[in-house]
């Protein structure tokens, strides 16, 4: 696995919001932006930890800095050494700080490693001194050292990317405001921690205050940018401050999935969601007939039935070939499913699609043949649900499968009774899908299988 897949792994797993947004933008900028995400994330989990002392994230984060700073002038240590003594008890994202380091694209690199080891620093004074908060200067400060930089950051990412300028006050009110709703957010567990970052005689009414003024600094960073990239991708998290402070305000604890989802879904400049260039699917009635076109995330975030196909491949011995899923593939992620999955493109018909998937996803070809199709609904992970007219297909092979491995974790033959067992005592370990058309059709595939093999057999003996 390449460093990017790798990182973009990590990004899933550490924030699902962000990772929404940061693999929608285009190269370059990605890597720069995930590369940055990553490293600062790194840092601030050390500075969050709950068992590391005061002492240990001190002489860690000052440690993280003066690496950084250095290697522009001396051949570098290892983060691995640095870090040995606390790597059981240390998140993966920040064990893996070399990495996201070495992700930034060499023309800003300077860039994004500087704001990382100034950034640590920051941190380590705020750790030594307790994260003390008395003033609204304090306060200022502390938003600063941990968000207005970032938007700084961002600000000459996108001035790097493509010339997009942006003024730096609001870059920081960006930043801040930002950091200010997170604090409103999370006020309870800071709190059982020790740390209380109102100044004192503030009570929520002016911390909101707070919070609003520097959002709306930040709607002028936004806003100052012309629609692209740096437009879409700034917007998801001031959007996002905004509806969590409505939520805190009604009393609630935080948004749900969902209304996350449909936030960062990329917006026109009327507020309506408009098209990414990702995947896009066949929607249909309970007829199978088409009636439009949506977006793949689109159609599973709205719940909107539309076309599919499963395929079961079999080998002589009778055997299912199943793979488990990438845990970066959405949705049903990690889980075991059968041979391959899929979505036929705008004027691409079944037979076209499963072919062409089946050698993507497996890397092999196989004759398939219709069995039958049914519908079916189901919430999945992250709030999406899916909702298919799904075809499914059977065909034969005796080869060794060649998986994607973006899309294939890994693969296995199964006898079909072991198979049934397995998923009764563990059902949670394969998706819904193939679920519900193994138990209920089950009894379909053995003659149709047959009558496949004869014909391929039959084909061959005619050459």
């Amino acid at each position: 696995m390449n460093l990017e897949k790798s990182a973009t792994y990590v990004l899933r797993e550490t924030s699902r919001t962000f990772y929404v947004s940061i693999v929608r933008l285009p190269p370059r900028i990605r890597e720069a932006v995930m590369s940055s995400y990553l490293s600062l994330r790194a840092i601030d989990e050390i500075e969050d930890h709950p068992k590391l002392d005061k002492v240990t994230k001190v002489n860690l984060l000052e440690t993280v800095s003066t690496e950084i700073e250095r290697r522009d002038h001396q051949p570098p240590c290892s983060f691995d050494e640095i870090f040995e003594p606390y790597c059981e008890v240390l998140p993966e994202v920040t064990n893996r700080i070399e990495e996201w380091l070495a992700l930034s694209p060499d023309a800003i690199a300077p860039t994004i490693h500087r704001a990382t080891s100034t950034m640590a620093q920051r941190m380590a004074d705020w750790v030594n001194n307790d994260w003390l908060v008395r003033t609204k200067r304090d306060l200022d400060r502390y938003t600063f050292s941990v968000a207005g930089a970032v938007g700084v950051l961002l600000g000459d990412l996108w001035k790097w990317y493509d010339g997009t300028s942006s003024r730096q006050g609001d870059a920081i009110g960006y930043g801040r405001g930002l950091q200010a709703v997170n604090i409103l957010r999370n006020r309870s567990e800071d709190l059982e921690r020790g740390v209380d970052f109102f100044p004192h005689g503030w009570d929520t009414a002016d911390f909101l205050c707070y919070s609003r003024n520097n959002l709306l600094q930040g709607d002028a960073f936004v806003s100052g940018f012309p629609p692209g990239p740096a437009y879409e991708f700034c917007r998801g998290p001031q959007a996002l401050a905004y509806a969590t402070l409505d939520t805190l305000e009604r009393g609630e604890t935080k948004l749900s999935r969902i209304a996350v989802l449909k936030i960062l879904m990329p917006k026109d400049s009327n507020g309506s969601q408009k098209p990414t260039g990702q995947e896009r699917v066949v929607l249909v009635n309970e007829r199978d007939e088409a009636i439009g076109v949506e977006e793949k995330f689109k159609a599973h975030l709205d719940g909107a039935l539309h076309r599919a196909f499963s395929i079961f491949v079999f080998n002589s011995a009778g055997d299912l070939l199943l793979q488990r899923r990438t845990t970066t593939k959405y949705p049903s992620r990690g889980l075991w499913s059968n041979t391959c999955c899929g979505h036929p493109r705008p004027g691409e018909t079944i037979e076209q699609a499963s072919r062409r998937r089946l050698s993507e996803e497996m890397g092999f070809d196989s004759k398939l043949e219709r069995l039958f199709d049914f519908v079916y609904r189901t919430q999945l992970e992250d709030g999406l649900i899916e909702y298919e007219f799904d075809h499914v297909l059977v065909g034969s092979f005796d080869g060794v499968p060649d998986p994607n491995s973006d899309e294939v974790a890994d693969w296995k033959w199964m006898n079909l009774a072991a198979l049934k067992i397995d998923i009764a005592k563990h059902p949670e370990r394969y998706t819904f899908w193939f679920r519900v058309s193994l138990d209920k059709f089950q009894g379909d595939f053995k003659p149709a299988l047959s009558s496949l093999v004869s014909a391929t057999e039959g084909a061959c003996s005619n050459v």
